[in-house]
């Protein structure tokens, strides 16, 4: 899906063409663009741009591959200026680790008095991704009454690193009564911690699309010049079939990331997140399968991609637990409005 046709070619040119180079090389390169810091606001010391540019962005990233915390940079960024903090804080890199209700006591230090006291954090956030890998975290933590947001310094709460099925880092962020001074934290408005999760539903599942996109593409090419018993895959039927299948959960991913882009909220993200969590799985499954052998080699670019598709499926959470979200959004009134409006963009 191109969500930005503009932006589009730039990213192709340049993720492309530096899949093979090192991460710290590219990551200078992505700096020097100002693409950590695409879609936060100029005021706010970000590039500008809108959801759809960060979207392309993200989409790209899953396109080629690519193996640097540049989602979760923008989205730390992001984080920052709805807050109020600097945005600086995220520019060696960042991770971004979502508390939700209860899992994650902020409280003020009473020792210290006022509103000039320091702050103390308790609880775990599980599978922080690149936390092993940046030298900041962006702590976002719901409460009832406001979001508090915090810049903590990624080695002192981490646990020994973990890999996923990516090779990606990510580990668990361990808050045993931890001491962050006040300028380091701010108390935002309570709506912001959902803004954030909108955010990260969004942006995650622009990712997955580009995967399927890539290993969509990968298949089409594999079937069409594949030859088996004197013709080429894609004229046996059940081929055929297999693969506009895949074009279906493509294409179904892709409407509903662009309802979600052009009509931000709690249920379009939600939306799209789910879908993207099932075509995460039958695309994965169905292209290695079409691939064969050739699918598990090193050598061949199927895994490079599906491996993600198969990781970032359950990032922030499951298909189960986005489904249930959009379900609790559309019912929150009690009427059929939500679910209409959502579906068509109207309302009764």
């Amino acid at each position: 899906m191109i969500f930005d046709a503009d932006l589009r070619p730039v990213v192709d040119d340049v993720l492309g063409a530096n899949t093979d180079t090192a991460p710290g090389a590219l990551w200078a390169l992505l700096t020097e663009l100002g693409w950590p810091v695409v879609g936060v606001a100029e005021d706010d010391g970000g590039a500008g741009g809108d959801l759809a540019a960060v979207a392309e962005l993200a989409a790209g990233v899953g396109r080629h591959a690519v193996a640097v915390p540049l989602i979760e940079t923008g989205l730390a960024a992001w984080a920052l200026a709805g807050a109020g903090l600097p945005v600086a804080a995220t520019a060696e890199r960042a991770a971004v680790a979502l508390a939700p209700a209860g899992s994650v006591e902020a409280r003020r230090d009473g020792a210290d008095g006022g509103d000039a006291g320091d702050w103390i954090f308790d609880g775990t956030v599980a599978r922080v991704r690149w936390l092993s890998e940046v030298p900041t975290v962006v702590l976002v933590v719901e409460q009832a009454d406001a979001t508090v947001v915090a810049i903590l310094d990624a080695a002192a709460s981490a646990t020994p690193p973990e890999r996923d099925l990516a090779d990606e880092p990510s580990g668990t962020l361990r808050l045993d009564g931890l001491r962050v001074p006040a300028d380091r934290v701010a108390a935002a408005s309570a709506g912001l911690a959902g803004d954030v999760l909108d955010r990260v539903a969004v942006l995650r599942a622009a990712a997955i699309s580009g995967a399927v996109e890539r290993a969509c593409t990968l298949t089409k090419d594999h079937v069409t010049t594949r030859q088996q018993f004197g013709r080429p895959l894609s004229a046996l039927p059940a081929v055929r079939q297999l693969v506009a299948g895949l074009a279906v959960e493509r294409d179904l991913l892709d409407a509903a990331l662009s309802v979600a882009v052009t009509r931000p909220g709690r249920g379009t993200a939600a939306a799209a997140r789910a879908v993207a969590a099932r075509s995460a799985g039958t695309v994965a499954t169905d292209t290695h399968q079409l691939h064969g052998a050739i699918g598990i080699t090193q050598e061949y670019p199927l895994h490079l991609v599906t491996r993600r598709l198969w990781s970032w499926r359950d990032d922030e959470g499951t298909q189960r637990r986005w489904e249930r979200l959009l379900g609790d959004e559309v019912v929150a009134t009690g009427s059929d409005e939500p679910l209409w409006a959502l579906v068509t963009g109207a309302s009764v």
